[in-house]
């Protein structure tokens, strides 16, 4: 249980670092720096997943596909996508704070950011 507490301690302190980043990428007017928001969303997935933390990497997963499309140019960075990396971002700094009393409601949001996410890039 203890070893299973530090790592729940680590993942929120990376994915806390992560997420800061990528509201600075994604909360500048301008287009964001393609490469950059790509991999930044691609590294707080993973540290979800090597955290076992499914439905965080899921919804981690969505900004990533986001990301992604943005970088490939499939979907414009608009201030439609702008909003929507912006509240993702904002709703995933939510979900890593609740990471270590997680409940229900929890996964049920996390499921809800990945599937919005995921109608946005089609």
């Amino acid at each position: 249980m203890a070893e299973q507490l530090g790592l729940m301690e680590f993942f929120a302190m990376e994915a806390s670092d992560y997420l800061e980043r990528l509201d600075a990428v994604v909360s500048k007017g301008a287009e964001p720096e393609r490469d950059e928001f790509v991999r930044l969303t691609r590294a707080l997935r993973g540290s979800a997943l090597m955290a076992n933390q499914q439905a965080f990497a899921a919804a981690a997963g969505g900004l990533e596909r986001l990301a992604r499309a943005v970088r490939d140019k499939s979907r414009a960075w608009d201030a439609a996508t702008r909003q929507a990396a912006v509240r993702a971002v904002d709703d995933l700094k939510t979900l890593v704070r609740k990471v270590r009393s997680w409940t229900d409601a929890d996964t049920a949001s996390a499921q809800r950011l990945a599937e919005s996410l995921q109608a946005l890039v089609g």
